[in-house]
């Protein structure tokens, strides 16, 4: 992409400015950690690699201190928004969040009915799914 297209798009999605941009691209790259920390411990504790002890609960618990780290990027990601993207981003979280929240209860209805039981964290997969809908729905509405 050409400079002028690059920044074309960056506007487009309500990051027009440079401050906006690296706050997005600071909770991009939190988020990504946040990731990266969760399938890997998964993967380290599911697979037995780890030694019973002190590492295994420090490997479990990592994910949930790196959240903290991503909240607090949220935080300051909103608090350079400007007001628009604040809406988008609040919209986007209600539906996130509300759909999120009613389809996991409608589901677990299906599961007592027969449907096949699906785990807690695949459910959870709905909400920043929704919320990834509903930030693409406001940037659209808006733009």
């Amino acid at each position: 992409m050409t400079e002028s297209k690059l920044e074309s798009f960056w506007v487009r999605c309500g990051l027009g400015t440079a401050s906006g941009r690296r706050a997005e691209l600071r909770l991009a790259g939190m988020c990504l950690v946040w990731a990266l920390s969760l399938t890997g411990g998964t993967y380290l504790i599911k697979s037995d690699l780890l030694p019973a002890g002190p590492i295994s609960w420090a490997v479990a618990a990592l994910p949930s201190a790196v959240a903290v780290f991503v909240l607090v990027e949220y935080t300051r990601f909103l608090r350079e928004a400007d007001e628009l993207h604040r809406l988008i981003q609040l919209q986007a979280l209600a539906f996130g969040f509300g759909g999120g929240f009613f389809v996991i209860i409608g589901y677990l209805q299906f599961e007592k009915l027969g449907a096949p039981t699906v785990g807690c964290t695949d459910l959870l997969t709905v909400m920043p799914l929704l919320y990834a809908v509903g930030t693409l729905v406001g940037w659209r509405r808006y733009r």
